[in-house]
């Protein structure tokens, strides 16, 4: 089981939080386990598939997703073959 967090919250915050239920392990590089959500957006049009993918198969957080980030970031998880499920008071 892979648990990957996406929240709105600012990615500092999100990366504090991630530490703290460890989805982050102490030894994560936060430059590649913690992304802001425009990473995936660059000039406003999502990365093509094979990009999202590659940046989806090793992040751990997602910080300052929108509603339509998540559904693309579930997109790509699953694409990958992975089986997905979301909960948490934001789910859209």
């Amino acid at each position: 089981i892979r648990v990957v967090m996406i929240t709105g919250d600012y990615l500092k915050t999100a990366i504090a939080i991630a530490r703290n239920v460890n989805i982050l392990q102490p030894d994560d590089d936060e430059q590649y386990a913690a992304v802001d959500c425009a990473r995936l957006r660059p000039g406003g049009e999502y990365l093509a598939h094979p990009d999202m993918d590659l940046l989806t198969s090793s992040v751990r957080v997602f910080a300052r997703a929108k509603p339509e980030d998540k559904l693309e970031i579930v997109k790509s998880l699953q694409r990958q073959g992975a089986v997905t499920a979301m909960t948490g008071d934001g789910v859209n």
